[in-house]
């Protein structure tokens, strides 16, 4: 009987540690966040839109490299508090190199730094731009502008808005 009793225990334990397990890694996301609607920030020019299934989610803005007056613009703020872990999405269609910039806004200190991705390269895939050093933080940012990248080639390029995702630390 004692045997049948600590088995029982046993397995409502282990049930309870997995349950807790799987709400906490699915608390932390990832989160996904679209480039329709985009944020101007500053410059001349506005984002055209292309509905294509070579952008994440069937559509996705871009603008041509800008070295006179570059535009700058931002995704929706994130949702959640405690932004971790960030990527953004490289469209099948990317053909320049796109310089982010993130910001974490917290408690206490700020997150902010330049993260450049080719577009052109690895199509399709999540390009990692970094973590946070700061938590607790309230929420997050992420900008990008169609300036030309110092070290790639600037012809007026196509610089590409697409979804991003990020996940949070618990």
């Amino acid at each position: 009987m004692k045997t049948i009793k600590r088995v029982a225990v046993s397995l409502v334990i282990a049930f309870v540690v997995t349950l807790t397990t799987i709400l906490v890694a699915r608390a932390g996301g990832p989160y996904y966040v679209s480039d329709n609607p985009l944020s101007y920030l500053s410059g001349s020019g506005t984002p055209t839109t292309v509905s294509t299934s070579s952008c994440y989610g069937g559509s996705c803005q871009y603008m041509y490299q800008d070295t006179v007056n570059p535009a700058s613009y931002r995704w929706a703020y994130t949702t959640y508090s405690n932004v971790y872990d960030w990527y953004a999405y490289r469209p099948y269609v990317g053909e320049a190199a796109a310089k982010y910039w993130w910001l974490t806004h917290g408690q206490g200190a700020n997150d902010n730094w330049f993260v450049t991705v080719d577009q052109s390269a690895n199509h399709g895939t999540w390009a990692y731009l970094g973590y946070s050093d700061y938590l607790p933080n309230t929420y997050g940012e992420l900008r990008l502008g169609n300036q030309c990248v110092s070290g790639y080639w600037c012809g007026g390029l196509r610089v590409y808005w697409d979804d991003w995702k990020y996940t949070t630390s618990p």
